[in-house]
């Protein structure tokens, strides 16, 4: 059906309508025979008292609710501009669902953005959720608090308010998605970079249990922060802003110095540095191991969970094979890493340089892509293939043109692909206007058949016979 057409049907009959349990009705839009739902609140705006406090659930309301647009995103400072984005009242979520007959129930997709823990958005058209519902898939896009409200160490909060705000979400899930025909018991969640890491954080939480089934992790970024680093964090801030490191202040003060405050320590290593951060931190703001919320390292949590009671979580895991030339080749930045910035990242790791791999930006580059993300996907996959129902991994090596053809199989450069969402702005910038269909259409195919099945398509990496999936154009494995 045409664009024009699907207008046309959509302007001659009724908005789309469901009623949720507790008796509330929302009205959304078509996309041509999908019913689309922004904008809905999972749970009570937070501010004034609730804004550094765990999510308070949305309490029950009768009548009709528009849900025809996207909601606020996270408060957060843009990549680039002069002004903040965003509003508190964030916490909420998208639906796309395709027809269903009665009493019909179809697995559940729930997309958690990245954004390194400060930035980022469920609207960006990047991720519009259209292609799988296509698929026969519920597709559910959630919004978290991010930066200082989100991930902040404040005394006297609760540590980790983001991934607490993802866990009410997927409750909301549970308790509604059936509204759209959606399966309760069939959910997959899916996560790029922060929301990767996200992820892999909750799987080892126990709040967790129950809320879904099969997980896909891409670039998982999982180092999180000790309550030390996380209070030298937080002086950091509070410097840059110009207020006290106390959770009154904090609330009191305007968002704009800490939004600024934790842009600038994101975007300068060595102001980092200068405030005392290591350089293990590529960002200012992470989730934080606190002792109640996060008791070890998600990876370590993973191990001691599964290995204590083997799981039933399918999982598939992967990454990008050149993941930092996202962060290190726009604006020439590899060529300002010098050989004082590769020994300091090598003395904080252990990893030690590869001066085969060319300028000490290069090894750089290649060093921080291991750490952050190709290690810690091996370990997810490594560790599910031992102790989970099954484990899937791939490496994406497709070369986008992108920055005069070095930005290469870079973060983030996957997107376009598994969305099969090539138009998009975002997917323009980082994989070009000439992105192979053939290509989206394969990625796109795994991760849906993924969420049906819990196949996507390839062997399973399991002990005996660790398969890693190449997708980067050929079709042998390895």
């Amino acid at each position: 059906m045409s664009a024009e057409a699907s207008a046309a049907t959509g302007a001659s009959r009724a908005a789309p309508e469901v009623v949720l349990p507790h008796g509330g009705r929302l009205r959304g839009v078509w996309d041509g025979e999908l019913r689309v739902f922004k904008g809905l609140r999972y749970a009570r705006p937070p501010v004034d008292s609730l804004r550094f406090e765990p999510p308070q659930a949305e309490p029950p309301w009768q009548g009709l609710c528009e849900a025809a647009e996207f909601g606020p995103v996270a408060p957060q400072w843009p990549r680039s501009g002069a002004r903040q984005l965003g509003d508190p009242d964030c916490l909420r979520l998208n639906v796309w669902a395709p027809p269903v007959e009665a009493g019909q129930r179809l697995p559940v997709m729930v997309w958690v953005h990245g954004g390194g823990f400060f930035r980022g958005s469920a609207s960006d058209a990047l991720y519009d959720g259209a292609s799988f519902a296509r698929q026969g898939l519920v597709f559910v896009s959630i919004q978290y608090r991010l930066g200082v409200d989100g991930f902040a160490y404040l005394p006297g909060a609760p540590a980790n308010r983001g991934l607490l705000d993802q866990i009410a979400a997927l409750r909301w899930v549970q308790d509604c998605i059936g509204a759209w025909g959606g399966d309760a018991q069939q959910v997959t969640v899916f996560g790029q970079s922060a929301g990767a890491g996200a992820l892999a954080c909750l799987m080892g939480m126990a709040q967790s249990r129950g809320l879904f089934q099969r997980a896909i992790l891409q670039s998982p970024s999982v180092a999180c922060q000790t309550r030390a680093e996380a209070e030298t964090a937080l002086q950091a801030i509070a410097a840059l802003a110009g207020v006290p490191a106390t959770r009154a202040a904090f609330a009191a003060a305007p968002l704009e110095p800490l939004l600024q405050a934790v842009h600038r320590l994101a975007a300068d290593p060595a102001l980092r540095r200068a405030h005392g951060m290591g350089s293990r931190q590529f960002f200012p703001l992470r989730p934080v191991i606190d002792g109640e919320c996060l008791r070890a390292e998600p990876l370590a949590a993973l191990a001691q969970a599964w290995a204590a009671q083997p799981s039933e979580l399918q999982l598939l895991v992967g990454h990008n094979a050149e993941e930092m030339r996202l962060y290190h080749v726009p604006g020439n930045g590899l060529a300002r890493i010098g050989q004082a910035d590769l020994q300091d990242f090598s003395a904080a790791t252990g990893l030690a340089p590869d001066a085969a791999a060319g300028s000490p930006g290069e090894q750089l580059c290649r060093m921080q892509s291991h750490y952050y993300y190709a290690e810690p996907a091996r370990r997810l996959a490594e560790l599910a293939g031992l102790a989970a129902r099954s484990s899937h991994r791939y490496v994406f090596g497709w070369r986008s043109p992108q920055w005069a053809g070095q930005l290469g199989a870079a973060h983030g450069v996957e997107l376009p692909f598994v969305f099969n969402n090539l138009a998009a702005a975002t997917a323009q910038e980082l994989a070009g206007r000439a992105a192979p269909a053939p290509l989206a259409q394969r990625m796109h195919g795994a991760w849906a058949r993924f969420a049906l099945t819990g196949e996507p398509g390839w062997p399973p990496h399991a002990e005996a016979a660790p398969w890693t999936e190449r997708i980067d154009g050929s079709v042998a494995g390895a």
